[in-house]
């Protein structure tokens, strides 16, 4: 789920990763400019997972809410919360809910802020193509990850992320592509994404912190 969240955050707050490749930056700081501007962010993707030795390929749709370091994720049937603190994953058709805290890499990936200090990501960035009103940059991890590289694709024309795809080294590739971007309003109170056991009582609690 961390490399998932990651890959999502890039898609929002991708604009950062390539502020070393000057063509680039010009036409991301206005993206960086206008996410950072809402109070909170809603974003309708699909997700497409593929592996083409294994001839799988699946996509799912997904819905998505941020809000500082918070986030609220669901997909393929789970509703995924992080209030700042704690991370809830809440699976309906099973009733169950587990509770944790992450761990201190997994801060890295949770938290929306981390992806403004390009240090600490540690990705080399490669302005590929500007074509078409459309430019394609590709990241490299400097540390050795999973992760092999991630393109970001971005429509200059309106400074909105199209599409984010992982590669990863066994084979998997993982693409997020963003149907809607937009602004919160009215801007959810931090109680949203949070948990709340209260109004599902008969959900079973597994508390793994």
């Amino acid at each position: 789920m961390r490399y998932f969240t990651l890959l999502l955050l890039l898609a929002v707050f991708g604009t950062t990763m390539a502020q070393n490749a000057p063509k680039a930056k010009e036409i991301l700081d206005k993206i960086a400019a206008k996410v950072k501007a809402y109070p909170a962010v809603e974003v309708i993707f699909t997700m497409t997972m593929e592996n083409k030795a294994e001839n799988i390929r699946e996509s799912h749709n997904g819905q998505a809410w941020m809000k500082g370091n918070m986030y609220k994720i669901n997909l393929m049937e789970t509703e995924n919360y992080y209030d700042g603190k704690v991370i809830y994953n809440y699976m309906p058709e099973v009733g169950e809910v587990n509770i944790k805290n992450p761990s201190e890499e997994e801060e890295g990936f949770l938290n929306p802020t981390t992806l403004f200090d390009i240090h600490n990501l540690n990705f080399e960035q490669k302005l590929v193509s500007n074509d078409n009103g459309v430019t394609y940059i590709e990241l490299y991890p400097k540390e050795q990850k999973n992760i092999e590289k991630i393109g970001i694709w971005v429509n200059t024309k309106d400074s909105s992320i199209q599409k984010v795809t992982s590669h990863e080294k066994e084979g998997n590739a993982i693409t997020i592509a963003i149907t809607s971007l937009k602004s919160m309003e009215p801007v959810p109170s931090d109680a949203f994404f949070k948990f709340d056991p209260a109004k599902h009582p008969e959900v079973e609690i597994i508390d793994m912190r």
